[in-house]
């Protein structure tokens, strides 16, 4: 059999080339790489196999196959003959790990998090004692430059810590002595920063107590502005890619971006904020597969940003890696929106998105908002085909078997996102009734990282356990099984809402090749007990056939 080489893998900050000792596995692919082998210039393109696993594919029969073979960016094969492989084959035995299709997040703001300032530290999202956000600053601080600023702005509470609390000046002083530091809570609640970081910002003309502390509202709103007032797109470019590879650690492969433009922390221009973002894309250096959303948001009654994007953007179009989808989260500005029943400039904002065939995913949570957009949408649906331009309601906190059952009636599917995991006080979504509702599609997301967490594992244990950021429990009734909550981030299903019926999501021949290989068999609730889910990462993951994040430890035998 010819020797198969293991493909360059990317970690964090640097690339390595495991040698060739490390695909050895069950299938007896261990060789050396003689003089005559054939060399890989030669190749006009390389295949990946990942072998010798438990893969659950989360097809419609939930079907688990042990190898894997993709080819230009997908599945060519599900347990394919070893013997097809030559040497422009790259094998990877993953020595009998559980394997999932990538993460999808399908109601995210992922973007916006490159506007913020300093290093992003996206790992304190699952800490959960004062001791283990300290042990994170600690490692963040041992990775950035000496006197970079570290932060984390949204994404955490203070609940989340056993201690109820933030950990203090001289805590983080302790921890990152030679950084400043500065912690938000969702945002514009209250903040906490060490001595260098409370220097930094009283410097900038932010009211900040000796003990660091940051009051909630126009103070922490003063401290994001005044820290990211002097960001470049070099700056945006280097936080980018950083929250990539926290996603891609986590096994989040897609992201369905919702944009930013509610006023605040990583707030997005519209003229000219995604440039960054794209320099991104042409250089090929951002691995997450990013869906883009643009927003239709003005503040009073005038359409004119909305129909510039509906007159000269293109929708469904972009490489693999980042695509324009449609519109999103809203169509019209917030007070607009809250009218019930829903006023003119509203309605007429989404006859304008239908008319030009756009995809539009819609911000709802209460039963009033849900049944006010429902009435716009049946009345629409009678002239334009809303299934087939995949209109979406999203995050549906509170929505009704008889408002599902009219969004099922005109054949939508239903994003339910998890935001009251860091909401606080009453739940939802009802995950248990809308999965057995017989939906043409359902997904899930996070709306994160300003009001909510990035991590998709804490999701998911949200979705199982009916257990908020604190660990109380407000959704009971609604708990779902560990392989139904993965299903909702990573299935087929993922891909209605983008018009990728038969590309994203799930694993399957001709599909995206987007697989994440877990730490440990999430399935087996012995070996991952309940509050372990979300300490859950990927050891592998590859997106569109490319290994995009190893931790190194199958190169270990």
């Amino acid at each position: 059999m010819a020797c198969d080489r293991l493909l360059g893998i990317r970690r964090p900050g640097r690339w390595t080339k495991p040698p060739v000792a490390a695909l050895a596995g069950s299938l007896g692919l261990m060789c050396a790489v003689s003089a005559g082998a054939q060399d890989t210039a030669d190749c006009v393109s390389r295949s990946l196999a990942v072998v010798n696993g438990t893969i659950h594919t989360l097809d419609a029969q939930d079907s688990i196959v042990s190898s894997v073979l993709m080819e230009a960016g997908r599945f060519v094969a599900l347990d394919p003959d070893p013997a097809s492989f030559d040497d422009c084959t790259d094998v990877i035995d993953v020595q009998g790990r559980t394997a999932i299709p990538g993460l999808i997040d399908n109601h995210v703001h992922y973007i916006r998090i490159a506007n913020r300032p300093g290093y992003d530290l996206r790992a304190l999202e699952v800490t959960f004692t004062v001791d283990a956000a300290l042990q994170a600053v600690r490692d963040k601080a041992a990775v950035v430059p000496a006197g970079a600023l570290i932060t984390t702005i949204g994404g955490i509470r203070r609940t989340q810590w056993q201690e109820g609390r933030f950990p203090t000046l001289e805590e983080l002083d302790g921890a990152a002595s030679g950084n400043p530091v500065y912690l938000s809570e969702r945002g514009a609640g209250p903040g906490q920063a060490n001595t260098a970081g409370r220097d930094l910002l009283r410097g900038l003309g932010v009211p900040v107590t000796d003990a660091g502390e940051i009051a909630a509202g126009v103070d922490t709103a003063r401290a994001y502005d005044v820290l990211a007032a002097s960001l470049t797109n070099a700056d945006r470019k280097r936080q980018m890619l950083g929250v990539a590879d926290y996603a891609l650690s986590v096994g989040l492969t897609t992201v369905m971006d919702m944009s930013g433009t509610v006023p605040g922390v990583g707030f997005i221009d519209q003229t000219n904020g995604y440039d960054f973002f794209l320099d991104l894309v042409r250089e090929g250096s951002h691995k997450v597969r990013t869906r883009i959303y643009f927003p239709g948001l003005d503040e009073d009654a005038d359409l004119t940003q909305l129909m510039g994007y509906l007159n000269n953007k293109w929708p469904d179009y972009g490489p693999d890696m980042a695509k324009i989808v449609g519109i999103g989260e809203w169509s019209v500005g917030r007070s607009l929106f809250n009218e019930q029943p829903l006023g003119y400039a509203a309605r007429l904002a989404q006859r304008r998105i239908a008319e030009r065939g756009w995809t539009y995913h819609q911000h709802l949570h209460t039963p009033e908002e849900i049944d006010a957009h429902l009435d716009v949408w049946e009345e629409l649906n009678e002239e334009f085909d809303l299934a087939a331009m995949r209109w979406t309601p999203g995050h549906l906190s509170f929505i009704t078997p008889e408002l599902i059952d009219r969004a099922r009636t005109m054949g939508l599917g239903l994003g339910v996102h998890g935001q009251r995991y860091h909401a606080g006080g009453m739940g939802g979504p009802p995950w248990r009734t809308v999965i057995e509702s017989g939906l043409v599609a359902v997904g899930a997301g996070s709306d994160g990282a300003r009001i909510n967490t990035l991590n998709p594992w804490c999701m998911i244990y949200y979705m199982v356990t009916g257990r908020d950021v604190s660990g109380e429990l407000i959704n009971d009734g609604q708990q779902i099984s560990r392989q139904q909550a993965v299903r909702l981030y990573a299935s087929h299903q993922q891909g209605w809402f983008t018009k990728e019926d038969d590309l994203l999501g799930g694993i399957g021949v001709g599909r995206f090749a987007d697989l994440a290989v877990l730490s440990d068999d999430v399935f087996d609730s012995d070996a991952v007990p309940v509050e372990q889910i979300r300490h859950m990462t990927s050891v592998l993951t590859v997106v569109g056939g490319e290994v995009v994040y190893n931790t190194g430890v199958l190169e270990r035998r």
